[in-house]
């Protein structure tokens, strides 16, 4: 019997590591996990609980013993209310089919389906994740107990195996814990790992590494579904200046608040990068060649008529220089660096031509030679 217990337990928590193996895969940071997230949630910790039904200890001929309940607890504390209504629901039907249809069942799933239900509360109580996992375990140890009691006519068979279940269970909801925090702890420093290797310091934009992952991706697809792909290259005119001037505690303010400007000028599924120094990249996606210089125009008027707070209190103006390439337009179809490269000549093209401007290679011409420019 205490060997099963122990099955029990080594199953569990083989699950809660496959679970969270499964979390990295999904916003699992936040206070209250999406919908689509407790559903899948719920459903899995549901089968969690099917599956230690195959290791219970029968206490008769039709009334069996087992921790399938720490799955409920489970999804309730790290998932929400939804996964644990879903959870209970689950093994309460899945109990009904894999056992037959009987009074025990009915009775078993009667109590499974109050524990998932119990968890709608216990999700959003204000307590520790311990305090709930420890209460709610309680609870559903005393609602199995009054069931098992209603099930059995021998009360000393209940005697001898319930209060073993009972410390096994609570054992069992404390090792949870203390694992499902490991796995929650991990996947978070996996989480501001990966974070910090893709994103820039200072301004919380994509870095230069992950700009060149996302510009080789995005021309993939564009290839692919033969769209425009347009990439906006952006300097701050005289930025030494502000260094020298100000320090460089203000020149990292610029680069904050500029940062946050391409933000709001870009569109929702646009890509924003701070690509080193005083230099900002824009992935246009799906644009064309018109509207890639209307975007840049309307940039660089809003950052000529902005106001740079600076943490003095005082106040700056600055221009910016644009370049604008336009994929497949201004570049070879085959070469993906050749496509940063019309957008940096067409930037410094902006720079050689007096600053404050928007400049993009011809359509009709690759070459700077000519010394044209479109603005």
């Amino acid at each position: 019997m205490l060997s099963t217990f122990f099955v029990n337990l080594c199953v569990m928590i083989t699950f809660m590591y496959v679970s969270g193996i499964i979390a990295k895969f999904y916003r699992i940071r936040v206070p209250f996990p999406s919908m689509r997230v407790q559903m899948i949630g719920g459903l899995l910790f549901g089968i969690y609980g099917t599956v230690l039904m195959n290791y219970s200890f029968p206490l008769n001929e039709t009334t069996i013993v087992d921790l399938r309940h720490l799955a409920i607890v489970t999804a309730a504390v790290y998932l929400g209310g939804l996964a644990s209504v879903i959870s209970g629901l689950v093994i309460s039907i899945l109990r009904i089919i894999m056992f037959g249809m009987s009074s025990s069942a009915i009775d078993a799933a009667f109590v499974m389906t109050i524990i998932g239900l119990s968890g709608v509360y216990f999700a959003y109580a204000p307590w520790s994740r311990l305090t709930k996992i420890i209460t709610m375990n309680l609870l559903g140890m005393t609602l199995i107990f009054v069931i098992l009691m209603l099930n059995t006519t021998s009360m000393n068979s209940l005697l001898k195996v319930y209060p073993l279940q009972m410390t096994i269970s609570f054992v069992g909801g404390i090792f949870i814990y203390f694992i499902a925090e490991f796995i929650n702890k991990s996947n978070e420093m996996l989480f501001l790992l990966e974070r910090k290797a893709t994103t820039d310091h200072l301004t919380n934009l994509s870095n230069r590494r992950q700009f060149e992952k996302s510009l080789e991706f995005e021309l993939e697809r564009a290839r692919e579904y033969k769209q425009k792909l347009s990439l906006l290259v952006i300097d701050i005119d005289r930025f030494k200046k502000v260094n020298d001037t100000f320090g460089h505690t203000s020149g990292d303010a610029v680069l904050k608040q500029l940062g946050q400007l391409l933000i709001e000028h870009a569109r929702s599924a646009d890509i924003v990068s701070r690509n080193g120094g005083e230099e900002f990249a824009i992935l246009l996606l799906d644009c064309g060649h018109h509207q890639a210089m209307a975007i840049a125009e309307s940039i660089r008027q809003s950052v000529e008529k902005y106001h740079f707070a600076l943490p003095d209190g005082n106040t700056i103006r600055l221009t910016i220089s644009i370049g604008v390439a336009v994929f497949p337009d201004h570049c070879d179809d085959r070469d993906d660096n050749d496509f940063f490269e019309q957008a940096d000549r067409a930037l410094y093209e902006a720079k050689n031509t007096g600053r404050n401007r928007v400049c993009a290679i011809p359509l009709r011409s690759r070459s700077l030679s000519s010394g044209q420019s479109s603005f």
